[in-house]
């Protein structure tokens, strides 16, 4: 094992003594946050003359991750109102890809200890939406699904109701997981705090990939787009090919509504991994379609 293999190994243990399944396992008081330090102290400088893009997406992966999890608020002890904290987890790009959102409860990780049969929900699909937000009508959130599917091995359901000074999440569904796992609690949490905690999980960047920060863009500031009579559709990172970045795109209706005959394309453009950041890879392609037709570069579809 070279040392970027060990740097990657240690900084998932310790995500995963931090946030993850083995943050419940039974030890002494104070004994996980002893090793989760040592684990973190360990993890230092990482190579930046890497040509093989694998280790230069793991060096970066450290490079981000490290400094997240040494500045994370320590375990809190319950009193009064239980904390909720929102964070999102990248795991190391050696491995198969999966960024999850995950819930901690004064310190405590939720979905592995009510849950456990696989990740929570990508943070596109809760914080890029708004569906942790609490509103006047209750809404059921799916916070993680099976490793396999829902269909197959079941999911974690909660519904986020705001109830004067408190965000209440209740109502817990479980559909298609195994009898006996412990029965979630009612929690209540105080509403400003609850705000604020879910304001703040949807401003973080610092996990982003060039995918989201593109998607985000393209919602943002349509213009570019529409200039070409192109409205934006999907963006994300190809399947099986975590290098690319997969944009999509099609024609606008015709302004006067058209016909189920009017013809409309849609467009695939990949952009793969070109060893800069996410933050200028993804600046760099909203910049493109403001200065040249975007017609002209990718694969049309359909």
């Amino acid at each position: 094992m070279d040392d970027l293999d060990l740097q990657a190994l240690l900084l998932s243990l310790a995500l995963d003594l931090h946030s993850g399944a083995s943050h419940l396992l039974d030890r002494p008081p104070g004994r996980r946050e002893a090793v989760l330090a040592a684990l973190l102290a360990t993890v230092g400088e990482v190579p930046d003359d890497l040509t093989d893009p694998r280790a230069r997406r793991r060096v970066a992966w450290i490079r981000r991750t490290a400094p997240r999890l040494r500045a994370a608020p320590a375990a809190q002890e319950p009193g009064g109102a239980p904390r909720l904290r929102v964070e999102v987890a990248v795991a190391d790009p050696g491995d198969p890809d999966v960024v999850e959102t995950r819930f901690l409860v004064d310190g405590r990780p939720l979905v592995p200890w009510a849950f456990g049969r696989g990740p929570g929900e990508p943070p596109e699909r809760l914080l890029d939406t708004g569906a942790l937000r609490a509103g006047d009508d209750p809404r059921e959130v799916r916070l993680a699904e099976a490793y396999c599917t829902e269909g197959c091995c079941g999911a974690l359901h909660v519904t986020v109701r705001r109830e004067g000074a408190h965000v209440v999440w209740g109502d817990w569904s479980r559909p298609g997981a195994p009898r006996g796992l412990p029965e979630p609690p009612v929690l209540r949490f105080d509403a400003a705090a609850y705000d604020r905690e879910v304001a703040r999980a949807e401003r973080d960047r610092g996990w982003s990939r060039p995918a989201r920060l593109i998607a985000e863009g393209l919602r943002d500031r349509p213009g570019p787009l529409a200039r070409w009579g192109l409205r934006p559709g999907w963006t994300g990172t190809a399947f099986g090919e975590p290098d690319t970045t997969v944009i999509t795109y099609d024609d606008l209706p015709p302004a006067d509504g058209g016909t189920p005959e009017t013809p409309r394309r849609q467009y695939l453009w990949h952009l793969p991994e070109d060893g800069t950041p996410p933050e200028r890879r993804a600046a760099a392609a909203l910049r493109r379609p403001a200065e040249e037709d975007p017609r002209g570069y990718p694969e049309p579809a359909g």
